[in-house]
């Protein structure tokens, strides 16, 4: 039972990469979309009952996960009405998310809320800055400008707690949150670089999935670490 949240973990990161290669997403973008965030649900889940214990981390993370899921719904479903409904699902996901990191389990963030607050006040000038000068966002200017701080907010609140887990020792719970911050950071930006009509590189063009997906994973396996 302990190793199948590494297990669904390995699989989360893995299945987009399959799925891209083999064609899969593109015949069937929807529903492999949804099987991929059912994925990182589930790894959360095992995660959760592999310490045979429910916390208030646990609960917190699962929240946020399935928040996720419906914002992957929303997004995705074939009608674009629904798209802001998609991103109010995430961005109360990364509220759940810096609620967490901030207020509950042994590393919050909250104790270091002047770095959180810094870190998201530099990220957040800078975004909007870049925002002004290079992207051309028209329509969904003002939405994806409002989500960017909340974004940002929830990351430097991985940060921090990540920083004090493995300042005190749990390295693995600390590098699940750093790096899952990091990842969804990149994610974020990604798909708000291409709103705004920057292209991305070849190599990078399904950087998004790979890293949203690790991102959630790593999330999700931190139940385990906790």
């Amino acid at each position: 039972m302990k190793t199948l949240p590494f297990i669904f973990a390995v699989v989360t990161v893995l299945l987009p990469v399959i799925t891209q290669k083999t064609g899969l997403s593109e015949k069937y973008g929807f529903k492999m979309k949804m099987l991929c965030a059912f994925m990182y649900l589930i790894t959360g889940v095992i995660s959760a009952a592999a310490v045979c214990r429910v916390t208030a981390y646990s609960v917190m993370i699962l929240t946020a996960l399935l928040l996720g899921i419906l914002g992957d719904f929303f997004l995705e479903y074939k009608s674009k009405k629904l798209f802001p409904l998609g991103a109010a699902f995430f961005g109360i996901g990364h509220i759940v998310y810096s609620c967490t990191f901030l207020f509950v389990g042994d590393y919050k963030a909250l104790s270091h809320i002047e770095i959180v607050t810094g870190i998201t006040l530099v990220l957040s000038a800078v975004t909007l800055l870049f925002a002004k000068v290079k992207l051309r966002l028209k329509s969904k200017k003002k939405l994806i400008l409002a989500y960017a701080p909340v974004l940002i907010f929830a990351f430097a609140s991985a940060l921090v707690s990540g920083g004090l887990a493995m300042n005190e020792g749990n390295l693995s719970f600390g590098m699940c949150l750093i790096f899952g911050g990091v990842l969804f950071f990149a994610s974020d930006i990604m798909i708000g670089a291409g709103k705004g009509g920057i292209k991305r590189p070849k190599f990078l063009q399904n950087a998004v999935s790979y890293t949203y997906f690790a991102a959630q994973a790593l999330f999700a396996l931190s139940i385990y670490f906790q």
